[in-house]
């Protein structure tokens, strides 16, 4: 079909227009703290101009120095937000940028792109934005910023990564996987890629403990410690960095370096750390944790860390020992964010050995089940003992009855009695250098992370417990099975 000569013109100008339009945009500044005044951010209810504090300023300095860097740090101190307008002036400077945050869940991902939303709002004479996405920023005809809710593909399907930061990574489940995974996506861009690992205190368990403490000279506990208390800072307090022996920049960021809330301890009636008690409604140990650089303190976790690392020097086995006695414990979930657990414990003279584990949520029973019934063909234990406190515990023991009618099954059912029971059960094995587990499974991190609030045993905020549960289930069954002798 032809085309009329009006709307050929129409077509014309819009182009011209359009070409004029990015001829007058204004050139981006190439320095971060002339940039990020150019951007807006939410503050106080408003929108504001981006000024950033000293501490921020120090940060991305260091950040453009060191390729690789582990952030430890208290909450609220912006430092998401600092980074990710570092990414975004590389988007809006170098077509050739690619940046990527790794987030904890749905919800991060989405606070983070609508803050980047509102930075981008100050830039409207300096760059247009290609897209209106939500997990992938691009600037048009420059570079882009993908946000994406942790999983264990990482950036596999990406290529020429030239940044990535991994924001709370003690809570991330899978952060080893993703980082691994992610590796491959910056093959390319060589030594200019720039990683940053970044969390607030957890427990001193797992793949982010062991990037902020391996290589040091010192302990790094210690450093936070002496960070938080005012003694240990350079630059400005609450603000230390050094070098590990594998080249790798640490940074420790206390509450300390931020202006405001150094102004709130001072006129705040017990200081600030009760000021976020008050304004957070939690207790000393969450505050203490993510505001002043506290690891779960030693003293309520409930098994001892050199006990639990010593007895994780066991192997998985596909094969039954027909001369070893074998039992199941079943730790039962919904389709939430619950494991569901089973696990088989084999017992040889008197020793116990976790030899295999389904372990999986967010599954259907029907899936768990079949899973479950596996083990049972494959393994055929003594005795399964299944937690029956929750309602789906019933139907899992009613439905491995009916399909395995020869085996012996035990319900059990967790109370504010029998729990500490089964855990002291546990704990004695370990203490007794009587159980094994591969090191591998995350009955490590679950242990490590186990712990005693008042009347409460619990895994630490952002852990789990389910392998914990699961394994103090099987050793009652192989407890009270056993007729020489009982732990229990």
């Amino acid at each position: 079909m032809a085309i009329s000569t009006a709307r050929l013109r129409a077509l014309e100008k819009k182009a011209r227009t359009k070409l004029i339009g990015q001829n007058l945009l204004k050139k981006v500044p190439d320095n971060w703290e002339e940039f990020v005044r150019l951007c807006t951010i939410r503050s106080g209810g408003k929108m504001v101009q981006f000024v950033p504090y000293e501490f921020q300023r120090i940060l991305i300095r260091l950040r453009q120095q060191y390729p690789n860097i582990v952030l430890i740090k208290s909450r609220q101190l912006g430092v998401t937000q600092s980074v990710a307008s570092d990414d975004l002036k590389d988007a809006c400077t170098n077509p050739a940028s690619s940046s990527v945050f790794f987030m904890r869940n749905g919800d991060d991902v989405g606070s983070l792109s609508r803050r980047i939303k509102q930075m981008l709002q100050g830039l409207k004479e300096y760059v247009t934005p290609a897209n209106d996405s939500v997990g992938y920023i691009k600037i048009n005809n420059l570079g882009d910023i993908y946000i994406k809710n942790s999983s264990r593909e990482g950036i596999r399907s990406l290529d020429s990564i030239t940044n990535q930061t991994y924001d709370e990574s003690a809570f991330i489940e899978n952060i080893e996987s993703i980082y691994a995974a992610s590796n491959a996506a910056s093959a390319l861009v060589g030594d200019n890629v720039k990683k940053m690992i970044i969390s607030t205190p957890s427990a001193k368990m797992g793949w982010y403990w062991g990037q902020l403490s391996q290589n040091n000279n010192d302990d790094i506990e210690e450093i936070c410690k002496q960070v938080a208390e005012g003694h240990l800072y350079k630059d400005i307090p609450g603000f230390y960095y050094f070098v590990d022996s594998a080249g790798v920049l640490k940074v420790v960021l206390h509450w300390r370096c931020h202006p405001v809330y150094r102004q709130i301890d001072k006129e705040y009636p017990g200081g600030y750390l009760t000021y976020r008690m008050k304004q957070d409604n939690c207790d000393e140990e969450i505050v203490l944790r993510e505001y002043d650089l506290r690891f779960i303190d030693s003293s309520v976790a409930v098994f001892t860390s050199d006990l639990v690392r010593a007895s994780a020097v066991g192997e998985w086995e596909d094969i039954r020992d027909f001369t070893a006695e074998y039992f199941i414990g079943i730790d039962t979930a919904t389709l939430g964010s619950d494991y569901c657990v089973a696990i088989v414990l084999k017992k040889k003279s008197e020793q116990y050995s976790v030899v295999a584990m389904h372990r999986k949520r967010q599954q259907t029973s029907v899936y768990n089940l079949f899973e479950i019934g596996r083990l049972i063909e494959k393994y055929k234990p003594d005795r399964i003992s299944v937690e029956t406190t929750g309602g789906v515990g019933v139907l899992y023991l009613e439905s491995l009855t009916r399909e395995f009618p020869g085996y012996s099954f035990e319900a059990i059912k967790t109370t504010g009695d029998s729990k500490p029971t089964m855990v002291s059960g546990l704990q004695l094995v370990l203490e007794k250098n009587c159980l094994i587990y591969p090191a591998k499974s995350p009955i490590k991190d679950e242990l490590l992370s186990f712990r005693r609030l008042g009347n409460k045993l619990e895994a630490s905020s952002g852990q789990h417990d389910d392998t914990v549960m699961a394994l103090c289930f099987a050793l009652v069954v192989a407890q009270n099975h056993s007729s020489t002798w009982s732990l229990i």
